[in-house]
């Protein structure tokens, strides 16, 4: 099957999380740390079947790991904490459009920590990158700066931190076993220090939320799933990581289309798309 295809299939499943996710954290009883807790759980025992099948994980990584394991654990756990009670304040186009500022983060963390140039062509990415978020947030005459807005900047800072520490990570371990030990650290980590969150799980009993976030967890598993499959069958990482940014654009159009989230939408595609140039920019 050709590159193209798999990249178009990342980017349609990708896309479709946001959605998922405002949705199901629209009910008055949802709560970010269960939703953290079950979409991870979905996704990771899905992962860990498919890491089985492909010849199984490799568990030992060296002690020296530890810190970067903690890094990843604790900042992936407040970032998903704190995206998904962004998603109780404001439209998932946004948290798209703000979620995206991590490519930022991890370029000047992979500069600091793993020595990688920092040019001014990255630069120019974070300046227009900060434009385009500036534009999404632009309404009558004023920036319209919100609580859930602080909220996901916040988040993609950690997302961009733990992404450093990931590829770090990565330069010694397999993928598979990775992604499969990232996607339970987080539930692991919540369920030790908050015990109380497995109550609230409750809320996803329903046949319908059930339903959801299954899709949810097999959906964000297949869209990774779908993008390394594009490396291996051809693609080029400076084509298709560019290519894979546009998922922001579509999830602004869905929440418009499904969600109705059509306030400033003017601004949102204009932020969407100057955000996206940006991140081409660091990549």
């Amino acid at each position: 099957m050709p590159w193209q295809l798999y990249l178009i299939a990342s980017i349609f499943f990708i896309s479709l999380n946001g959605l998922w996710h405002k949705s199901l954290m629209k009910g008055d009883n949802s709560d970010p740390k269960a939703q953290t807790v079950v979409f991870l759980s979905v996704g990771g025992i899905f992962v860990l079947l498919l890491s089985l099948l492909q010849g199984g994980i490799h568990l030992q990584f060296s002690p020296s790991l530890l810190a970067n394991f903690a890094i990843v654990g604790v900042f992936s756990t407040i970032a998903y904490v704190l995206s998904y009670r962004a998603y109780q304040l404001i439209g998932a186009g946004e948290i798209a459009i703000f979620l995206s500022t991590g490519r930022l983060w991890t370029v000047i963390g992979a500069a600091l920590f793993l020595h990688e140039v920092l040019t001014p062509i990255h630069i120019l990415g974070t300046l227009i990158i900060l434009l385009g978020i500036a534009i999404a947030l632009y309404d009558q005459k004023k920036f319209k700066l919100n609580q859930g807005v602080v909220l996901v900047l916040i988040a993609g800072f950690l997302n961009g931190c733990s992404d450093v520490s990931g590829y770090h990570i990565l330069q010694s371990m397999d993928a598979p076993t990775y992604q499969v030990i990232v996607q339970f650290l987080p539930v692991l980590l919540i369920l030790m220090f908050f015990p109380k969150t497995i109550k609230k799980i409750k809320y996803y009993c329903t046949n319908e939320r059930a339903l959801k976030m299954t899709l949810l967890g097999i959906g964000d598993a297949l869209g990774m799933l779908s993008l390394y499959l594009a490396y291996q069958a051809g693609g080029k990482a400076s084509i298709i990581s560019p290519l894979s940014a546009t998922r922001v654009i579509l999830t602004v159009a869905l929440a418009a289309l499904f969600l109705h989230e059509r306030d400033r939408l003017g601004n949102k595609l204009i932020g969407a798309v100057i955000t996206i140039v940006g991140v081409m920019f660091l990549l």
